[in-house]
């Protein structure tokens, strides 16, 4: 672990010395401030554009590993214009997810629209040969063969981390911090002599530390946002580091598996009422805490808690392990459910 630990850090310094120079000019020029709207629950503008930060410092650091210490990132043995093939398609996709980010986060991109661009940068890492060809059957025996099913499910999985992640930046601090804990389980296990993968765990420590660089801009209260620019860019690294050198999928879906939960619940709900699975509204988890009465910082906490016990308990359960565990989480996140109803009636009664 330790040949990650400097990669980390250097990442960690960069984003804490970039983020307040890109916050001043993003204030000066008026640019991607982020006026309240009706679900936000900030007061006043707010900088976004957090993901040029994190952007930029992981992509130099990782292109100059490519440029000094190329074997250190090696996924495949092919090369386009010198760079590992498949970690071009990953830059190829994260330039598009960051356009597309930039001119929402200044001027407001349809829901739609960015969906489209979602997909495309899910196929973007299928054509340069990210794939998932089986999983591991958690019921024993065979492994599960995908096939030329996993061009349909990679351009999937992509979309629904990129939105999961998105969704969660409704609070401050709650997706940065949770991406982060994310990336470091992917690191520990990506790092592990079972699964092998030192270029898979190389990505994550250095976006890992980009990330909690920017942590505490980020955190309540907020000096600058993640925006669309950022959440979708490490929804979509966090997708590709579970399946790039092979799937680590379930690893990230317990890690993530309250928020996932969540997700598929707000789609659902808003299916039911009629209205588009895309419009946003104030019935994500971290808002429901909101109702019940919670601060910012204590949601924030009790998440980060559930993500890393969930994530640690997935470094350390084999396949079968991680099915249990996931029946676990589907009842806590009811009893979480229940609790924050009960609260939001008794605070009601209250006022």
């Amino acid at each position: 672990m330790i040949n990650y630990l400097l990669p980390f850090i250097i990442s960690l310094v960069m984003a804490m010395v970039v983020a307040p120079f890109v916050r001043t000019f993003i204030i000066k020029k008026n640019i991607g401030l982020q006026k309240p709207r009706e679900r936000d629950i900030h007061q006043k503008p707010i900088p976004r554009l957090g993901g040029v930060i994190i952007f930029f410092v992981f992509w130099l650091l990782v292109f100059g590993y490519q440029i000094f210490y190329p074997e250190k990132l090696h996924f495949v043995d092919e090369r386009i214009l010198g760079i590992d093939k498949n970690l071009l398609g990953v830059f190829l996709g994260s330039l598009i997810l960051l356009t597309v980010g930039v001119i929402d986060d200044v001027k407001g991109v349809n829901a739609w629209v960015k969906l489209i661009f979602q997909i495309i940068s899910g196929i973007m890492i299928v054509a340069f040969g990210v794939n998932v060809w089986w999983f591991a059957n958690p019921l024993g025996g065979a492994n599960i063969e995908l096939g030329w099913l996993t061009y349909i499910f990679v351009p999937i999985w992509v979309v629904l981390i990129i939105n999961v992640i998105n969704w969660l930046d409704g609070i401050d601090g709650l997706a940065s911090g949770i991406s982060g804990i994310t990336l470091l389980i992917l690191l520990f296990l990506s790092a592990t002599p079972l699964v092998n993968q030192p270029a898979t765990a190389l990505l994550c420590a250095i976006l890992a530390g980009a990330v909690f660089g920017f942590l505490p801009y980020n955190f309540n209260p907020a000096k600058i946002f993640l925006g669309d620019s950022g959440s979708m860019f490490i929804g979509f690294i966090i997708a590709v580091a579970a399946i790039i050198s092979g799937g680590k999928i379930a690893t990230v879906a317990l890690v993530l598996g309250i928020p996932i939960l969540d997700a598929f619940w707000v789609i659902l709900r808003r299916i039911i009422s009629g209205n588009s699975p895309m419009k946003a509204d104030k019935y994500h988890l971290h808002h429901r805490f909101l109702q019940a009465g919670f601060s910012q910082k204590q949601i924030v906490i009790i998440m980060y808690a559930v993500s890393l016990i969930f994530g640690i308990l997935a470094l350390s359960a084999g396949t079968r392990g991680k099915l249990e565990i996931s029946l676990w989480l589907v009842g806590i996140m009811f009893i979480i459910g229940l609790g924050l109803i009960f609260l939001k009636k008794k605070n009601s009664k209250e006022k």
